[in-house]
């Protein structure tokens, strides 16, 4: 692990509660994991759960509703603050979504890398705990039993990256991701591996949709898309996957990130173009990007689905609603080629790929 990149804003602690802003700052702790499947290489076994909390007088998740009473702050190197935990499980055969959807006091206590976050529920742990050398995620209640501990996978996948950007004086966010760990752990007691995605989010600034996209590879490379957008999506209401408003999209920025391990370089692209399909009611995606003598192509096709309603209220009364779906998804077709180095790429030159992506739908502001 590269020690220079461990600075104060690239640890995972330090969640930035300063410049809250009513009904729209929203922060997230969030793991994905991909548990190897032997029975079905190409589509894990995945598991999502967040740490979350924000600001808003009333929030509908799901059919949960939720408030914040008390802004959290820090105190020294000790955070309280109000939120929710929430897991969705797919086993391998059905997705348990939600897994478990809770209010939970949140405490979060930091020396320098390292540290730990757990919840208040009686009888029930979910916790994040260690540095980057070590971490490790605990869930653990009376139908679940999950320990995973995730150390550095190679040096570019398990550099800690921080960005953060204005868009007003107010209006922004900060973010932090690992883009790949390696997984050991056990579910109900059995021996499990695999790799791990993980995120810290703080959103000053209204919600709106977005396509995203994340690939492991077997060989240690990796894969990430990006474009948030506006159009009439925004005004989507139902969990439906098809809908007459599905189009139109104005981005708001796209990019494509592509790390080749065998050669150990990054790829980005920035003219990005994604193709949507459905079949059998779930989501094939088809991204490619062109840009610089140098062009990739992936297509993710999902083996199953959870998603997450909000409902926020406004004036006069008004609703708001947004979708957060995400996919488990098999990569069905890869390729890539640069002509600078030059380099040809299909999906059996990397191995197996894990992949997850994600379309949200609606608007909260």
């Amino acid at each position: 692990m590269n020690r220079k990149n461990r600075e104060t804003k690239n640890n995972i602690w330090d969640l930035q509660v300063d410049n809250m802003i009513d009904n729209y700052s929203w922060y997230w702790w969030w793991w994905i994991f991909f548990i190897r499947d032997p029975k079905n290489p190409g589509r894990p076994k995945q598991l999502m759960i967040l740490w979350s909390t924000k600001s808003t007088d009333f929030i509908k998740v799901m059919d949960k509703e939720w408030s914040l009473d008390k802004m959290p702050g820090w105190d020294d190197n000790h955070l309280d603050l109000e939120g929710m935990v929430a897991a969705w499980w797919y086993d391998g055969k059905d997705m348990k979504d939600p897994l478990f959807l809770e209010d939970a006091n949140i405490s979060v206590k930091k020396r320098g890398q390292e540290g730990i976050l757990k919840t208040d529920i009686e009888g029930k742990e979910y916790s994040l705990s260690g540095d980057p050398d070590r971490y490790t995620v605990t869930i653990n209640d009376p139908n679940n039993d999950f320990f995973f501990e995730l150390t550095p996978l190679n040096d570019y996948l398990s550099e800690h990256r921080y960005k953060e950007k204005r868009n007003t004086k107010n209006y922004g966010y900060n973010i932090m991701k690992i883009y790949g760990m390696k997984l050991s752990g056990r579910i109900d007691g059995k021996e499990v591996k695999g790799t791990a995605y993980f995120q810290r989010v703080c959103v000053d600034a209204p919600a709106t949709p977005w396509y995203w996209g994340l690939v492991h590879c077997e060989d240690g490379s990796f894969l990430q898309y990006f474009n948030p957008f506006i159009g009439p999506q925004m005004f989507r209401s139902k969990k439906d996957q098809r809908s007459l408003l599905d189009w139109g999209d104005i981005s708001l920025s796209r990019s494509i990130l592509f790390y080749h391990k065998g050669t150990d370089k990054e790829y980005k692209f920035g003219s990005v173009d994604i193709k949507k399909g459905l079949k059998k009611g779930l989501p094939t995606f088809h991204v490619t990007g062109q840009e610089d003598g140098k062009k990739i192509s992936i297509t993710l096709k999902a083996y199953s689905r959870a998603f997450w309603r909000f409902e926020q209220r406004r004036r006069f009364g008004m609703k708001q609603i947004f979708y957060y779906n995400e996919y488990p998804a098999e990569i069905s077709e890869f390729s890539f080629e640069s002509d600078e180095d030059p380099l040809k790429l299909e999906k059996e030159d990397i191995g197996e790929m894990y992949g997850n992506f994600e379309h949200s739908w609606g608007k909260l502001f």
